[in-house]
C-alpha cells in the first residue's frame, strides 16, 4: 500500500498546478505502447511509483530517469526493452512523477536504501540498471554501495560518477535559459532555425526527441516549475570506481552538450578500468530518446 504524504515533495505551487502536471503525466501514460501494470511502493522516504512492462518471467531491468522527466521518458524505449526484460520505469523519488517524498533525500547511502526498497516491494532480488543523466548518477552508485542488488549497469550520458556536472546541470535547466527557450531545447520542433549566431547553431544541433506527449508533460514541468528535491551527483573516488563489480557501458551522445563527449569517454574509461564505452551517433544528452531504437540494441547486447 501507498504512503501518503502530509506535505509531498516535489511541491507546486497549489493543487491545480499539480492536477495540471498529472493531467499531462495520464496524457503521456495513456499512450504507453504496451501493457504495463503500475505500483506504489512504500519506502522510508516516501511513496514510489513504478511502471512495469513486460514478462515477468523475463530478466528484471529497472529503468532511471533524467533530471525532473519521470518515468514518461522511457516511452520510445519501453517496447523494444521490454521485449526481452521485465521493465520497471521508475518516479525518482522527490522528482516530478507520482511518487511521493516525506523527505528529502541527504545523502547517497540514503538513495541506494531506498532503491534497494524499491527492489524489495517489487520482489526483485537482483536487477540490471539502466539510467540516464542523474539517473546514471543513481544506477552507479547503486553499484558501489549496494553491488548484492545489481548485475549490470548501463549509463547514459551521466551526471556525476566520474566527474561532477551536477550544478552545470543545475544551472541550465533552472537559472540560465527562461522557461521558453529551454523547452524548445529539450523537446524542439522537427523544423530547425536558420543558425543566424552561435546561439542559435548551437541550437540547431540539439537533437529534438520525436516524443510529442513528453514535449507537452516536460513543456508543463517547466511551466509549472515544482520544487525539486534531490541530492547533489559528485564524483565518486578512484578506489570507489574500481571496487564497483557490475559490468558497466558508458553511453554519450555525439552531440552531448555538458561536457566533450570523446574526452568524458577517455576519462571515464581511465577512472574505471574495463568500463565499455560507446558514442551514440546524431543525439545529444537524453541519447536513448534521440536514437531509441540505436540504444536499445546497445543495451540489449550489454544485457544479454
Amino acid at each position: 500500500m501507498a504512503q501518503k504524504a502530509s506535505n509531498p515533495l516535489p511541491e507546486f505551487k497549489s493543487e491545480e498546478s499539480r492536477a495540471r502536471y498529472m493531467a499531462a503525466y495520464n496524457a503521456a501514460l495513456a499512450d504507453w505502447p504496451v501493457p504495463y501494470q503500475a505500483f506504489d511502493i512504500s519506502t522510508r522516504l516516501g511513496s514510489t511509483h513504478v511502471i512495469a512492462s513486460g514478462s515477468p518471467e523475463a530478466p528484471p531491468l529497472v529503468l532511471l530517469h533524467s533530471f525532473a522527466a519521470s518515468a514518461m521518458a522511457w516511452r520510445l524505449n519501453i517496447a523494444g526493452l521490454s521485449a526481452h526484460f521485465r521493465t520497471f520505469a521508475v518516479d525518482v523519488i522527490g522528482q516530478p512523477g507520482k511518487s511521493l517524498a516525506l523527505q528529502r533525500p541527504r545523502n547517497r547511502q540514503q538513495l541506494a536504501d531506498w532503491m534497494a526498497q524499491v527492489l524489495d516491494g517489487l520482489g526483485v532480488q537482483r536487477s540490471s540498471i539502466v539510467g540516464c543523466s542523474y539517473g546514471g548518477f543513481l544506477a552507479l552508485n547503486q553499484a558501489s554501495l549496494t553491488p548484492e542488488r545489481v548485475d549490470r549497469i548501463v549509463l547514459i550520458s551521466p551526471v556525476g560518477g566520474f566527474a561532477s556536472q551536477y550544478w552545470k546541470l543545475t544551472y541550465l535547466l533552472r537559472v540560465k535559459q527562461p522557461v521558453l527557450k529551454l523547452v524548445h531545447r529539450f523537446i524542439g520542433s522537427r523544423r530547425r532555425p536558420k543558425p543566424a549566431d552561435s546561439q542559435q547553431k548551437q541550437a540547431a544541433s540539439w537533437i529534438p526527441p520525436l516524443d510529442a506527449k513528453w514535449g507537452a508533460l516536460m513543456a508543463m514541468t517547466m511551466f509549472e516549475r515544482p520544487k525539486i528535491s534531490v541530492t547533489k551527483a559528485p564524483a565518486f573516488s578512484g578506489a570507489e570506481l574500481r571496487a564497483i563489480r557490475a559490468p558497466t557501458l558508458l553511453l554519450i551522445g555525439e552531440q552531448e552538450r555538458l561536457y566533450q563527449p570523446q574526452a568524458a569517454l577517455k576519462q571515464a574509461q581511465a577512472r574505471m578500468p574495463g568500463l565499455h564505452v560507446a558514442l551514440v551517433p546524431n543525439a545529444d544528452h537524453i541519447a536513448a530518446m534521440a536514437q531509441p531504437d540505436a540504444v536499445n540494441q546497445r543495451i540489449i547486447q550489454f544485457l544479454q
